[in-house]
């Protein structure tokens, strides 16, 4: 695409084809109040050069996970991508495609998310899954459409340990629709398939778990959604972290109808925050009320291989305020990218990155609790994340933590998790990036702070 701007003559013609003088006309439809008159305060001109180094300079002052040791969690992480994802997803085909409406005429991305939907499915352990959606939160918040749209019941029922932004998320888009959220209270830090069964009824649509859930434990799927089940067509959504699916038994293998996530970790940087990937998994039986897109192999009029957009009736730009979800695009570069990541990896690279997860957790965990004053806050079993109760506030020590040049994971009364407590937790996460050098580095900064 050519940025070049419009010479004097090009905005002459211009004015002259639309019959005005000058460009000033064109906002006459704007009250002079609201116009700004005197100009913008703009710094002068700078050349390339000068440019550059102020550019450079500025770019000193943002800290984060490329540039500090990160031990932070809580839905965003810090995991490795081999560095060809980069170079391939940045060709000019892939980041500058806009959406596969013309099915002749974007075979490479259709076929690039039928590649992604077939492994989110085996990622799973369920039949079906669509290209992507925005992030985890409204995948969340699509589950819980999808069981609902499905089921004709207006009830759902969420565990506590829920991420606080996922239920925030859940809340707002069904705040204008006739649908009841019910909170599932925790004991600690979990979930128990009884509290479930007091609660289920012949009017709930679908019961949402978390696991790992909001603390780094591990939730009983198989229980919750056991109790689901004695409610006939009551669907088991399970809110899940791809990585783990490496290591630990699939939603699928747990009884869940529908999976939703986070895709960031599949491939894709933390991007300070953005764009991530939403993942939305399901049995057969959901197909025709999946939100969103879903692409279909098929053979043409010579018998080739193609890829189409199928069940095109659901949405939203065909069926308007009868389409199945408001939802009409899919997060086509993060897909791609996640396309490559598990394609790269594979199950065996997956498995070991899930158990390097693991087994490095579990060593800064224990290092952590056989310090004087720290303890773990709960003795449940978890994946890479975990959550400590700090001797001094935890203010001030992950503001400490920043001096040092580490990321030391992630308040729980913090502004980011919208007060999920009021006490001196801090959630730890740990990846397969993390060394030896740097856990042990964590364990002194502690050691140092809590004498």
């Amino acid at each position: 695409m050519d940025y070049t701007q419009l010479n004097t003559t090009q905005r002459r013609e211009m004015l002259q084809e639309i019959g005005i003088e000058s460009v000033d006309e064109l906002f006459d439809c704007i009250p002079p109040s609201v116009r700004c008159e005197e100009g913008l305060d703009l710094s002068p001109a700078l050349s390339e050069l000068e440019l550059q180094r102020q550019l450079a300079e500025m770019a000193t002052h943002n800290l984060g996970a490329h540039n500090m040791t990160c031990f932070m969690g809580c839905g965003a992480y810090d995991h490795f991508y081999p560095v060809h994802i980069d170079q391939l997803s940045n060709r000019g085909e892939f980041l500058t495609s806009y959406t596969p409406y013309q099915a002749e005429a974007s075979q490479g991305s259709l076929q690039a998310f039928f590649e992604f939907q077939s492994q989110i499915a085996r990622l799973t352990g369920l039949d079906i899954a669509n290209a992507s959606l925005y992030d985890g939160a409204t995948a969340v918040a699509e589950a819980a459409l999808l069981a609902v749209n499905t089921t004709r019941r207006y009830e759902v029922l969420v565990a506590s340990t829920l991420h606080p932004e996922y239920l925030a998320v859940l809340n707002t888009v069904l705040a204008d629709l006739a649908v009841t959220i019910t909170v599932i209270p925790s004991r600690g830090c979990r979930i128990h398939p009884e509290d479930v069964e007091q609660l289920i009824s012949d009017k709930t649509a679908a019961v949402i778990v978390q696991s790992p859930n909001v603390w780094g434990q591990l939730e009983d799927w198989d229980g919750c959604f056991g109790v689901a089940h004695t409610i006939p067509k009551t669907a088991g959504i399970a809110v899940f972290n791809p990585i783990a699916c490496g290591m630990l038994k699939t939603p699928g293998e747990c009884g869940a109808d529908i999976a939703a996530g986070e895709g960031q970790p599949l491939g894709n940087a933390l991007n300070l925050g953005g764009p991530y990937l939403g993942l939305l998994a399901a049995k057969e039986q959901y197909m025709r009320k999946m939100p969103g897109r879903l692409v279909g192999m098929t053979n043409d009029e010579d018998g080739r291989r193609v890829f189409c957009l199928t069940l095109q009736t659901r949405e939203q730009h065909i069926r308007g305020a009868k389409a199945t979800s408001n939802v009409c695009t899919n997060q086509g570069l993060m897909a791609l990218r996640a396309t490559m990541f598990m394609t790269s990896l594979g199950s065996v690279g997956l498995k070991e990155m899930a158990e390097q997860c693991w087994h490095k957790s579990h060593y800064l965990a224990n290092s952590i609790a056989s310090l004087d004053g720290w303890e773990l806050a709960f003795d449940g079993a978890f994946f890479n994340e975990f959550t400590v109760r700090c001797p001094i506030p935890v203010t001030d020590v992950v503001e400490e933590g920043k001096r040092r040049g580490m990321l030391v994971g992630v308040a729980a009364a913090g502004r980011r998790m919208r007060g999920l407590s009021e006490g001196d937790e801090l959630i730890i996460a740990v990846t397969e990036k993390r060394t030896k050098h740097e856990m042990d580095a964590l364990v002194e900064l502690f050691k140092e702070l809590a004498s």
